[in-house]
């Protein structure tokens, strides 16, 4: 059995900027400042230290009060920013057929997100896909990617009942700061080009293997089970 974790944004789905206009609702609506997430890097890092940057930048001191108080008021207006008729989050092409591939192999599936828990489901939710995921690890855990494996892995344990060892884990994900984080536990990692960075980069980046998307079903389940029937 194999333990697979997947990034959310741009790697099973597209949120359609929902989050970034739901942080700067956020800081609006707290500190009455606009637009003080606008530069800030959001590809591949927690929640939590995007939100540090954004209260630094809007010249406030992030104290764990100031980032909860963030955290709660983010929550809410990212639920608003799903609900709405202008936003297109989407799941990306092949994930659906992926994920019930891996099922069909006898894979752990779960989730290792920069996202606050509550919006990483959020967001699958407003795709369809947040049935599928039972475990993960978020911005909840830590602030750091690295540091949110651990609840990863244990939920995995929990789930399945059995200690995954590193050679049969994947990091699934669209930035090098997946890839690292997978590289710095020995696990297998799998970058895929459907976010900001080209293929070039993500195998740069040291990644055990590189996708241009996750439509090819057989190849990818295969590689990352080592199953490989037709």
């Amino acid at each position: 059995m194999k333990l697979i974790l997947f990034d959310v944004d741009m790697t099973l789905i597209s949120s359609a900027g929902a989050g970034a206009r739901a942080l700067d609702a956020a800081m609006g609506e707290l500190y009455g400042i606009e637009a003080a997430f606008r530069g800030v890097e959001f590809a591949g890092r927690t929640d939590r230290l995007i939100t540090e940057e954004g209260l630094r930048r809007g010249g406030v001191e992030p104290t764990p009060g100031a980032v909860s108080g963030m955290r709660s008021a983010y929550l809410r207006h990212l639920a608003r920013e799903l609900a709405s008729v202008r936003c297109t989050a989407a799941v990306l092409p092949g994930v659906p057929d992926l994920l019930e591939s891996l099922d069909d192999r006898g894979a752990a599936i779960g989730l290792l997100t920069g996202n606050w828990k509550e919006g990483a489901f959020l967001k699958l939710a407003a795709c369809g896909l947040d049935g599928r995921f039972m475990f993960g690890g978020f911005a909840d855990d830590g602030r750091e990617r690295a540091e949110l494996v651990p609840n990863a892995v244990e939920g995995a344990r929990l789930l399945t009942g059995k200690t995954f060892a590193p050679s049969d884990t994947w990091v699934v994900g669209d930035t090098p700061y997946d890839v690292s984080c997978g590289r710095f536990w020995g696990f297998e990692t799998l970058a895929v080009a459907t976010g900001p960075y080209d293929e070039e980069e993500l195998a740069a980046s040291g990644a055990s293997g590189v996708v241009p998307d996750l439509t090819d079903t057989a190849s990818i389940s295969g590689l990352m089970t080592g199953d490989r029937r037709a």
